[in-house]
């Protein structure tokens, strides 16, 4: 049975490939492999052969997470397969340990923006901590929550309801 998008893949077991999938981690593996020597060379080239397989170890994720992870934040999965390879990979990364940590971060965000809801909005801010990391702040008439937004996701970083931060 092939993998779909609700399976989410735990640290203990293999993570079953749908084709899509182990073509699209196969071209990724082998655009990575040059650039790569000795020991890590050996790790992903490991990883490689389990794809063709279609089942990836359970201690060879992480690195799968990695490949998928660089295609994904350089742009290489939408410029090389478009805009249905990067949706594929993304689906992939969804079903990884860390997707469904950054799924449980989204889940968190959005329940603290769901106290809003139903507020007269009075601002919303974007600020500039650093370079790459920014700041949302949406202030309504009972609520203020603050977003920190940067290159490792985005988190909750405060809420202040009728003037106590919490």
């Amino acid at each position: 049975m092939e993998p779909t998008g609700e399976q989410a893949h735990t640290a203990r077991e293999p993570l079953a490939l749908t084709e899509d999938e182990r073509e699209l981690l196969l071209s990724e593996l082998e655009a990575v492999l040059p650039a790569l020597s000795g020991e890590r060379r050996e790790e992903y080239q490991a990883v490689l052969e389990s794809t063709r397989g279609g089942e990836v170890p359970a201690h060879q994720v992480p690195l799968l997470e990695s490949v998928v992870s660089l295609a994904l934040d350089t742009g290489r999965a939408r410029r090389v397969h478009r805009a249905e390879g990067e949706r594929v990979l993304t689906e992939l990364f969804r079903r990884t340990p860390r997707g469904r940590e950054l799924a449980e971060t989204l889940a968190g965000v959005n329940r603290a923006l769901g106290t809003l809801r139903g507020q007269r909005l009075r601002s919303i801010r974007v600020g500039l901590r650093t370079v790459g990391v920014f700041t949302v702040t949406v202030e309504t008439e009972v609520a203020e929550i603050a977003l920190g937004l940067g290159r490792s996701g985005v988190g909750v970083e405060h809420v202040a309801v009728g003037g106590e931060e919490g």
